[in-house]
């Protein structure tokens, strides 16, 4: 398999590259894309969500309103009841961050060029901030930690956001930007795709502040982060990651 990693230093670049990173993605289920983001900038922001993640009152993991999920919170995902991903089990904290809202992690930049990258990818000529997207739909700009002690989710397909993005895209590529390293802040675990009836590890050679790209249409899930290790609610690790999808 051809590389999958492109060291692109700007947005431009992926515009110039675009083609080839959906046909990496295509071709090969997943790639990276390793040079827009400063991996100890991006460390500071998540040394101050952690800090949030630790003491701040979460949600429930189900009976969550929609507007809830449009102000700065946070909620677990413990189970299989999700408005969005019903059926699809997963132990995880999502923390949302939404743009109109106070950058209390400093995150708004970094969500912003993701979601930049996110409408290069699908090529779309407009960025879609929220203001230019059609009624109900809103960018979910959130964080997601898998736990150290058994983090994860089970393999699934992203048709809910795509189903979303009829009208506005003939393509899905889900963008994950990560927060965290393989083999620094987690020892086992993580993000995999099944391609060819087997399981592809796709971090194995990703860094803080790349991003992943995969087509949120194939079987893709997070395998379990650290089970050796003892879950503490109240001193979170293990695998962050950020996501900025366009939700109904």
């Amino acid at each position: 398999m051809k590389s999958s990693i492109f060291r692109l230093p700007a947005t431009d670049e992926v515009t110039r590259h675009a083609e080839s990173i959906v046909g990496q993605v295509r071709e090969c289920g997943y790639a990276l894309i390793r040079g827009l983001y400063l991996p100890d900038e991006l460390r500071r922001c998540t040394a101050t969500i952690y800090s949030y993640a630790n003491t701040a009152e979460h949600l429930a993991s189900a009976g969550v309103s929609r507007g809830a999920v449009r102000t700065n919170s946070s909620k677990w995902s413990i189970g299989a009841s999700s408005n969005s991903q019903e059926g699809i089990a997963r132990f995880m904290l999502t923390i949302y961050n939404p743009l109109t809202c106070a950058d209390i992690f400093r995150m708004h930049t970094h969500f912003r060029k993701l979601i930049k990258v996110r409408d290069i990818l699908a090529m779309r000529e407009d960025t879609f901030f929220d203001d230019r997207l059609p009624p109900r739909l809103f960018n979910a700009t959130r964080i997601q930690i898998y736990p150290r002690g058994g983090g994860f989710m089970t393999a699934h397909r992203d048709m809910r956001a795509a189903e979303n993005l009829k009208g506005l895209s003939g393509s899905y590529i889900q963008l994950v930007l990560l927060l965290t390293e393989k083999n620094r802040d987690y020892s086992s675990g993580g993000a995999y795709i099944h391609r060819n009836n087997e399981l592809v590890d796709t971090e194995i050679d990703s860094l803080t502040g790349d991003v992943l790209a995969y087509d949120g249409k194939s079987m893709h899930g997070v395998d379990d982060i650290d089970p050796n290790s003892l879950f503490r609610a109240s001193d979170l690790s293990g695998r962050a990651v950020a996501l900025a999808t366009i939700y109904d």
